[in-house]
């Protein structure tokens, strides 16, 4: 059988300016609601400027950061925020980045992996018990089933594998719920995706995700 010759230029994340478009029908969204999703050094002031105990668990969260396990990234489009607004006041914050392998290694080997790191999640105290937590990490997964159906997709026209890594750090009690949900729910993804795209007559070989859960509790 004769292989497809790569194209490193449609190895790439998908561009974060048509990702909102794309999760606005989600089924987890939230009534009433504006999720912006954006680069994070485009951080709106409200978030700079948000409840103190944001800016202490963010804190926490950069002195403890995981490291990567994947080491290639993608300028202005791998450091995620998500910004959470209900009837124009700000109610939570996700950041996470988005790690993609360097398509060039593929000339070698037969893998490419796609990594996923969340830094934090926090909803304001006055917008908490809504189901806020659990729609920005859906979100997050919304994000990465994007990137990794095109990838996959990609991928399997040139009998490549892509291989999955979630890793968090759980700060705190809550923190602890919510990566655990994160990473059932990132499997879950995974699982559905590749039969999907097996249903379609796409050759995707299933690798189970990575899973990365680090507490400081």
């Amino acid at each position: 059988m004769k292989v497809a010759m790569l194209n490193h230029d449609e190895l790439v994340l998908t561009p974060l300016k048509n990702i909102p478009l794309v999760l606005s029908d989600s089924p987890g969204a939230v009534a009433n609601c504006t999720m912006l999703v954006k680069p994070l050094e485009q951080l709106s002031h409200e978030v700079r400027s948000f409840e103190q105990e944001y800016h202490q668990v963010r804190q926490l969260a950069l002195e403890c950061q995981l490291e990567s396990s994947v080491k290639h990234q993608t300028p202005g489009e791998n450091d995620v925020v998500l910004e959470l607004y209900i009837q124009g006041r700000l109610s939570g914050v996700a950041t996470f980045s988005r790690y993609l392998d360097d398509p060039k290694r593929l000339a070698s080997h037969s893998d490419l992996f796609y990594e996923v790191v969340l830094h934090t999640i926090y909803v304001s105290e006055s917008f908490r018990e809504q189901g806020l937590a659990t729609y920005l990490a859906l979100t997050i997964v919304d994000i990465a089933r994007l990137d990794c159906e095109r990838l996959h997709r990609c991928l399997a026209a040139k009998n490549k594998n892509l291989k999955l890594w979630f890793s968090a750090l759980a700060i705190s009690e809550g923190g602890e719920a919510i990566c655990d949900f994160l990473s059932e729910t990132f499997v879950e993804m995974s699982d559905d995706l590749i039969d999907e795209l097996q249903d379609d007559g796409i050759d995707v070989k299933y690798h189970e995700p990575m899973i990365f859960v680090e507490s400081l509790q």
